[in-house]
């Protein structure tokens, strides 16, 4: 089912907000995502203060928020809802959060990790938007009762659902995941994810005509999601080289080695950005994937992609890209090999990843986030658990 269309302001409509507290982390992301968003937001002068969570930016990425207009960072070292040991790791952070809403006189807040919206005390509208969750994640990899550290991460989100006003999710896929985790989740709405390209140098930039293609893939490797071990089986009976960007070693320990992709470790936005514009082909076998931005990047940089054949990658991607079913190694490295040999096919499905990597421009999801804000303001302080009017509510 297509995304509704979005309303058509009317007089009574209250105006945009005029500043929103967000919150982010700055570890993967959901980084890139808060400022993307916060740009596009700019264009409509709402300006956003920044909350990150969880470790400390980088000086990199500090800079990155001193260019976009309009946005105060502010970092505070609590954890992450999904790295925290117990509950009480958690507990500075309501307070945290309705400090920052009331000293900056924000309009509503937008929470990117639904957790952070259980005890707020603020009378502001609150909006929650599930990126991901431990109970998805366990649905899809696992069978059987979750562990102690998962439940309680389930019972957290929850709380969270409960306590906003609005809850959003980035794909139909994943609010279907969301509701099969969760149960009923009353207003449930589906915002795609956007992205702005990264600017790349023009030496960096390939047209898919080098003497040798090469397929590139993205990701947190040490996430088993992520399918690491079916990425390096699909190198080892590919002719086409595979490279591999992102971490394989994870906060908990986790780790994964690779022994026929070429592994280039964790890379700046821009780093990665080039990488993709030097590759031909686009590669992930990801198991689990709420949007997947690493694709849309690769899509606006000019490659081909192969997907894993999983809901949320057919619902994005239908139609531009070449699907293989996420453990078939033989079928990734085919695929790959089909397109590295062949130019014009090549050219045809860049072209179409590029055509349908427009329909997620932040422009777009500022817009659709717009009436969600609206709604939410102009009902508050409402029950919170009111439905959506259906021309926002998603039917999942």
């Amino acid at each position: 089912m297509r995304t509704p269309p979005l309303r058509s302001p009317s007089l009574s409509s209250p105006p945009a907000p005029r500043r929103i507290l967000v919150t982010c982390d700055a570890v993967g992301g959901l980084w890139r995502h808060a400022l993307d968003m916060a740009r596009a937001l700019a264009q409509h002068d709402v300006a956003i203060v920044l909350v990150a969570f969880g470790p400390e930016p980088a000086a990199e990425q500090r800079e990155e928020a001193r260019e976009v207009p309009g946005l105060t960072l502010l970092w505070f070292d609590h954890p992450l809802d999904w790295l925290a040991g117990d509950e009480t790791a958690l507990a500075g952070v309501p307070a945290v959060l309705d400090g920052v809403a009331e000293l900056y006189d924000v309009d509503l807040l937008h929470l990117n990790y639904p957790s952070q919206a259980r005890g707020l005390a603020t009378t502001r509208p609150v909006v929650a938007m599930s990126h991901s969750c431990l109970a998805t994640w366990w649905e899809t990899m696992r069978e059987g009762p979750m562990p102690d550290a998962f439940a309680l991460n389930r019972r957290l989100v929850n709380e969270g659902f409960a306590r906003a006003d609005r809850v959003l999710a980035p794909s139909r896929s994943h609010a279907n995941a969301l509701r099969r985790a969760y149960g009923p989740i009353p207003g449930l709405a589906v915002v795609h994810n956007g992205r702005y390209p990264t600017p790349t140098p023009e030496e960096a930039r390939g047209d898919g005509t080098e003497a040798v293609v090469r397929a590139c893939a993205v990701g947190r490797w040490w996430d088993e999601a992520k399918n690491a071990h079916v990425l390096d089986a699909a190198a080892a009976r590919a002719t086409t080289p595979i490279a591999a960007i992102g971490p394989t070693e994870g906060p908990q320990g986790q780790r994964v080695g690779f022994a026929h992709v070429e592994a280039r470790g964790t890379l700046s936005a821009r780093e990665t950005c080039a990488a993709l514009a030097r590759a031909s082909v686009f590669v992930s076998p990801a198991r689990y994937e709420p949007f997947g931005l690493a694709v849309l990047e690769a899509a606006q940089a000019g490659c081909a992609l192969v997907l894993a054949d999983i809901p949320t990658f057919r619902e994005v991607w239908d139609g531009t890209a070449f699907f293989v079913e996420p453990d078939d190694a033989a079928g990734f490295a085919q695929a790959i090999d089909r397109i590295a040999a062949d130019p014009d096919l090549r050219a045809a499905r860049v072209a179409l990843a590029r055509e349908r990597a427009g329909a997620y421009a932040p422009t777009v999801q500022a817009a659709r986030l717009l009436d969600v804000y609206a709604d939410v303001l102009a009902n508050a302080p409402d029950d919170p658990m009111r439905p959506l009017p259906s021309s926002l509510a998603e039917t999942v």
